[in-house]
Order: structure tokens, then C-alpha cells, then sequence
């Protein structure tokens, strides 16, 4: 079961990714339909990074731990404590922005690129968590201190 939820981390950055990748690609193939739908793409890109979250609430309040590796032995995610709080922390943030986004923003030109905008750069930054000693180089000590004061998820 472990090493099962283990495997799915590269859900986590892929599924915004993945998502986002998609609509571009109907964007830029069917603009005009694209930029009328606004509101299937902002639900889609929503409910990608929503599925995020919840995988990495599952590995973080489960305490799973360890490394995945995606693409073979070329790359792989260090999963950890520091690096579980801080994406879900990353996600938490991006859902605010989209939600309050899909609510305030008018559906102009743009709207739909921004919104892809957003999926890529939650995914990218889930990818920078999870990337092992650049993260831990970084964040780790502020993390650890968070850990310290008690905040607990």
C-alpha cells in the first residue's frame, strides 16, 4: 500500500501539468471555441490541482515517505516531510487564486491563458519541492522550524 501511494507522487506535479498541456493544446488548435469555455477549462485545471492536493495530503498524513523514481533512474522525487508541507502549502495557495480568480476575474481574452498559466506554475513549483537537495538547500530550515513551533498538518 506504501510503495503503491509512493508511485503516485509524480500525480501530484503531473496531473496540473498534464492538464494545462491539454487545454494549450485545444487553445491553440480551437481559439475561439477555447476562449468561449471558460468556465469547463477553469473547473478542469481546478479539479487537476484539487486531485494534487489530495494525494499529497494522503502521503503527508499518512507519513509516506521516500524516493519516486519517474522516467527510470534519470530523475526521481524525493518525498519528505519538509517537501509534503511545503507543496501542500503551494497547492492550498494556487487553489485560493484560482477559486478566487474563477469568482472575481471577467472572462475576457486571456482568461483561458491565464488559468493554463496557472496549472503550469503549480505544477512546476510541486516539481521544485520534490526535486531532493535544491528544495532542502532552500526551504528546509524554515520548514523544520515550522515543524518545531508545532504546526502540525
Amino acid at each position: 500500500m506504501r510503495t503503491m501511494l509512493l508511485n503516485l507522487t509524480w500525480l501530484i506535479p503531473g496531473l496540473p501539468i498534464i492538464a494545462s498541456i491539454f487545454i494549450g493544446m485545444l487553445l491553440l488548435n480551437f481559439s475561439k471555441t477555447m476562449n468561449r469555455l471558460t468556465k469547463p477549462v477553469s473547473y478542469f485545471i481546478i479539479t487537476s490541482l484539487s486531485f494534487s492536493e489530495i494525494i499529497n495530503f494522503v502521503l503527508l498524513k499518512k507519513n509516506i515517505y521516500g524516493n519516486d523514481l519517474v522516467f527510470g533512474s534519470n530523475f526521481e522525487l524525493v518525498v519528505d516531510r519538509p517537501a509534503l508541507i511545503f507543496s501542500e502549502l503551494i497547492g492550498l495557495i494556487f487553489l485560493l487564486i484560482m477559486l478566487f480568480s474563477f469568482t472575481r476575474l471577467k472572462r475576457k481574452n486571456g482568461y483561458v491563458r491565464y488559468f493554463i498559466f496557472l496549472g503550469l506554475i503549480s505544477g512546476f513549483l510541486y516539481l521544485f519541492s520534490f526535486s531532493g537537495s535544491l528544495f532542502h538547500n532552500i526551504y528546509d530550515p524554515s520548514i523544520a522550524s515550522l515543524d518545531k513551533i508545532g504546526i502540525s498538518f
